[in-house]
């Protein structure tokens, strides 16, 4: 194999992604699937056909036990990828067109109560990651979304936060509440910054507060940044909120991904109906 001519396309593919306003996280993720194509099938992926790429799903299944999502993610990696190929004319076709996507099962978002977003709130240590819990519940904002955040971002005047760096490169406006707003007033007292990064932290770094703030706070259900964004949504649509105004807020090109919160709803309502009714 060539790899330099490999390492030559995929620089020319990051180009693209980038262009297109991929994520850098997304990014990564595609070059590293192609990069695992070209491992476990030992062939170029211009040199592939549907057969190669079928290989390559059931290894990964059967050998490495990957689950139906992380399968699927990979199909669109190399869909994407094969797209790029074929604009650039280093090959015909799309060979993913004829793979069957594997049956993904719709697991409803799971969310807290009131009640278990202000125990994490409680139970942070400074002043800091209350203000992220803060964040995240409010706005919705994906972690990615928050840890990209610069104070000119913030509009107080019109309690406004504008999103610049929204999944797909699309931005959008949020809405911050009073209490948040001050929060933030008061953060940047604390800190003394005026312009650039508001908490100079890694998505990774994110999650790992969260996650030490769910054990300190010793809730049992899980809790991650999404989560926190779900509760944002489902806690919305609870209290009437427009469904499409959630789409909007939350940065879904698409409804019927919103759509999904009102099962969640549903299935709410069903638990508080059973606490009366259960015969």
């Amino acid at each position: 194999m060539n790899m330099d001519e490999l390492n030559d396309v995929l620089e020319q593919f990051k180009a693209y992604l980038e262009f297109r306003g991929y994520s850098q996280g997304t990014i990564k993720q595609y070059l590293n699937d192609v990069r695992l194509f070209v491992k476990i099938t030992n062939s170029m992926p211009w040199e592939a056909n549907s057969k190669t790429i079928l290989f390559f799903l059931l290894d990964l299944k059967r050998k490495r036990s990957y689950k139906s999502s992380t399968l699927y993610r990979k199909i669109c990696s190399l869909k994407t990828f094969y797209e790029f190929l074929k604009r650039i004319g280093l090959t015909n076709e799309n060979p993913i067109d004829n793979i069957e996507r594997p049956k993904l099962r719709k697991r409803l978002p799971q969310f807290l109560t009131e009640e278990e977003v202000e125990k994490l709130i409680m139970v942070a240590d400074n002043f800091r990651n209350k203000l992220i819990v803060r964040l995240l519940y409010t706005t919705g904002l994906r972690v990615s979304e928050l840890v990209n955040l610069n104070w000119e971002d913030i509009d107080f005047k019109n309690k406004e936060i504008i999103v610049r760096s929204g999944k797909g490169g699309k931005g959008r406006i949020v809405l911050v509440d009073e209490t948040t707003l001050k929060m933030l007033l008061k953060y940047k007292e604390m800190t003394g910054k005026n312009r650039g990064s508001i908490f100079d932290l890694s998505v990774r770094t994110v999650q790992h507060i969260i996650k030490e703030l769910r054990e300190r706070a010793k809730l049992t259900k899980k809790v991650t940044p999404h989560v926190l964004r779900h509760t944002f949504a489902t806690h919305l649509l609870e209290a009437g909120a427009d469904i499409r105004a959630i789409q909007e807020l939350l940065g879904h090109s698409s409804l019927s991904t919103t759509q999904i919160y009102t099962h969640v709803t549903r299935e709410h309502i069903r638990r508080e109906y059973l606490k009366a009714f259960k015969g």
